[in-house]
């Protein structure tokens, strides 16, 4: 759902947006709910010039597109770049990520580095380009590399580099390439241009290369987002917020949902290092409750369930007998835990998912869980309890997920795949920590306060998805309620 309807009279908040012109850059800080995308497209009415709106969800930049007056192209960053490149030889195929496999024509480049096995450089290679690809700049520097041995590191660099180079010059070969890939031949090579402002949504998780593009297009900016719906610094994003020198609007009238749950989403941000200078305010002409969730709930249209882990998803689906879907799809979480499987079996040539990946054995694993690693303590338990039952109670999951929400009767997902979403009624299970206790564990540490400032997003990005009803676990209403 994109918000507010964009004919309704605009707030004191949304006039002071409408009335700047776009001559210069300007910073909207939108809460959860708040408007944000119909503001744009009174913007985009007021002033009448070319903009261009890009956004990073390819669903958001869809919805967007029919809603935009005819002087805005709305389209994804890489939509817009891909278009660009042209492709004269014909499109590419396209991957999601490099594999192993995209290393084979590059063998020959690929010598050895002492001190660094054979399997593990081919995995630090890959990691080293995909880093490099979601930067800004044109050349790879030791940030993108994973060693810490100087040596290694510039060894790894220029392997790395050198296969770069070759893939971004995809005219002159029919390998597979990712949407990463194009997008920084893009930045590399051209910039925006045909338009008088640009519009930027979702800015509080942009891939530095993204900032890049925008940047060098020099072009008025209207950059919008929620500094607090950070949740992908994991995947190399970074708040744009940051990145753009300029006067800050605000919005924090939220239509989505009333008082109760703007009051909930208050005390969590609280808890942020860096604490919200404006509160959100609920939507008056919406009554919501706030309930302690003791493990059922009516199986009603409009209702989702959202965790923090796929595994803690599974622990809720494994009784379930009516058809369900899953938001994103039901293979990452067949990967994860058949991966899992495969490695408490000594199987690790059969695990596919990343979670499981950075685990050399079992054991590892085990540690890890023994360890204060609470995704990884649920993903034990399940393998331990259904051991070789998990492929059967899999295939039982497959049978009942629906791809299509309006044909399930209940709705799950983790939290990060919930974002952009909104339902009436909003479960938020226990595998999230109280804010307190994130908050109590940074104590001056630059990385964990990184990190639990992600994990209070998280949880305000899921309470923030319900309009009417929000039931959460009991820790987290005892905490915030």
């Amino acid at each position: 759902m994109l918000g507010r309807k964009a004919t309704m009279t605009p707030t004191d908040e949304q006039q002071a947006i409408l009335d700047r012109p776009p001559t210069g850059t300007i910073k909207v800080l939108a809460g959860a709910g708040c408007g944000k995308t119909s503001t744009l497209v009174q913007y985009a009415a007021r002033w009448p010039g070319r903009g261009l709106y890009l956004a990073f969800n390819s669903a958001i930049a869809r919805e967007a597109a029919a809603r935009f007056p005819r002087n805005i192209e709305a389209r994804t960053a890489h939509s817009f770049a891909f278009r660009q490149l042209g492709f004269s030889r014909g499109k590419p195929e396209l991957v999601n990520r490099y594999l192993d496999r995209h290393l084979d024509p590059f063998e020959a480049l690929i010598r050895p580095v002492p001190g660094v096995p054979q399997a593990r450089l081919r995995s630090l290679i890959l990691g080293t380009i995909d880093r490099f690809l979601i930067d800004e700049g044109t050349r790879i520097s030791h940030r993108h590399c994973d060693l810490a041995d100087k040596t290694q590191n510039r060894a790894v660099r220029e392997i790395a580099g050198a296969i770069t180079l070759k893939l971004l010059k995809f005219a002159d070969h029919d390998l597979p390439i990712t949407h990463d890939t194009y997008l920084k031949q893009f930045e590399m090579k051209q910039r925006i241009a045909g338009f008088d402002y640009l519009l930027l949504d979702e800015a509080q998780d942009l891939n530095p290369v993204l900032i890049s593009i925008a940047r060098k297009a020099g072009l008025p900016t209207i950059v919008v987002g929620d500094p607090y719906q950070s949740i992908y610094r994991f995947r190399g994003a970074v708040d744009a917020m940051d990145a753009f020198d300029a006067e800050e609007l605000t919005l924090t009238q939220s239509w989505r949902f009333g008082q109760a749950i703007a009051q909930v989403a208050n005390a969590i941000l609280r808890h942020s290092s860096k604490p919200p200078r404006h509160r959100l305010t609920g939507n008056p002409a919406i009554t919501t409750t706030i309930t302690r969730y003791g493990g059922r709930v009516a199986m009603q249209p409009g209702t989702a369930i959202l965790a923090r882990t796929n595994a803690r998803l599974f622990q809720s689906l494994a009784g379930i007998d009516r058809p369900f879907h899953l938001v994103g799809g039901i293979r990452d979480l067949h990967r994860q835990l058949t991966s899992a499987h495969a490695l408490a079996q000594g199987q690790r040539h059969r695990v596919a998912d990343e979670s499981i990946a950075r685990f050399s054995s079992w054991r590892n694993l085990e540690y890890a869980a023994d360890h204060g690693d609470g995704e990884m303590r649920r993903v034990r338990d399940i393998v331990d309890q259904h051991g070789p039952r998990l492929a059967t109670l899999l295939e039982r999951l497959n049978g009942l997920h629906r791809d299509a929400e309006a044909d399930a009767q209940i709705v799950v997902s983790t939290a990060h795949k919930a974002k952009g979403r909104e339902w009436d009624n909003v479960v938020v299970l226990d595998d999230f920590d109280p804010p307190a206790d994130l908050a109590a564990r940074r104590r001056g540490d630059a990385k964990k306060t990184v990190d639990t400032d992600q994990q209070i997003n998280l949880l305000y990005v899921a309470c923030t998805r319900a309009r009417r009803r929000l039931y959460l676990a009991p820790p987290l209403h005892d905490a915030l309620a």
